[in-house]
């Protein structure tokens, strides 16, 4: 008899040890799902989109050095007509081309000692232009033919195009659209796990956009704008804060 008593004391014992834990576990989802309830989820939705440049802004230099700076202000205003006359041939026009200013700078002679005189040996001077088209690969065919006038006898520097989508509006609205619908999916992938559900939004903000190279995957707390490529991703993050229950 004291063996059976003690066998059912122990076998009470085990059930009241089960049912302590069901009870916590139980307890402990009850006060998860009620604190989820109270305090809400907060989620951030991504969308992408690829978009292409409508507009190149291309810039040329041309850079010549003369004894004589009147001389020179001549040779570089020929060298820069040239340069005009060939970019129309290639298809930019009059009011896509913007004309810079000259600068000059003056080297002087140097004494037997190495010391800096007051005699002039040469003048350096340059003249930039600006090219803007909506015609981005001309643009970017410019960039590279364009050396083609150092043949000529012009000291040409062709600098790399920046490339730019100036209807940024439109696709802006459309990838908060979906950022947002993107982050109530993930809102009610979170809640059912949960054991909630979604039902209602108690604040939601924009992010930064980021416009990169259709590969990047660089990010940037301030918003990045790459201007190097044609093709470009943009990138909108929006976070929302669910009510649950």
């Amino acid at each position: 008899m004291a063996i059976i008593k003690r066998i059912d004391y122990y076998g009470i014992a085990f059930v009241l040890s089960i049912s302590l834990i069901i009870s916590t576990f139980s307890g402990g989802r009850s006060l998860e799902k009620m604190r989820s309830a109270g305090n809400g989820i907060n989620v951030k939705g991504v969308a992408e989109k690829r978009i292409t440049s409508n507009l190149a802004s291309w810039r040329g230099q041309i850079t010549l050095m003369d004894k004589n700076l009147a001389n020179g202000y001549d040779r570089l205003q020929k060298q820069y007509q040239t340069s005009v006359d060939y970019l129309k041939i290639k298809g930019i026009r009059d009011k896509n081309i913007e004309e810079g200013t000259v600068n000059t700078s003056t080297k002087y002679l140097r004494d037997e000692k190495g010391n800096t005189t007051t005699n002039i040996d040469t003048f350096t001077l340059s003249k930039s232009f600006t090219v803007e088209t909506s015609d981005v690969h001309l643009a970017k065919r410019l960039a590279k033919e364009s050396t083609e006038l150092i043949r000529q006898g012009i000291g040409f520097r062709s600098y790399d195009p920046s490339y730019f989508f100036t209807n940024l509006e439109e696709p802006k609205l459309d990838l908060l659209e979906k950022a947002a619908a993107n982050s109530k999916l993930r809102a009610e992938r979170l809640a059912q796990s949960a054991e909630n559900k979604i039902t209602g939004i108690v604040s939601a903000s924009q992010g930064i956009f980021q416009i990169t190279k259709p590969n990047s995957i660089e990010t940037s707390s301030w918003g990045m704008y790459d201007t190097s490529s044609i093709e470009k991703k943009v990138r909108a993050v929006v976070t929302i804060k669910f009510r649950t229950e």
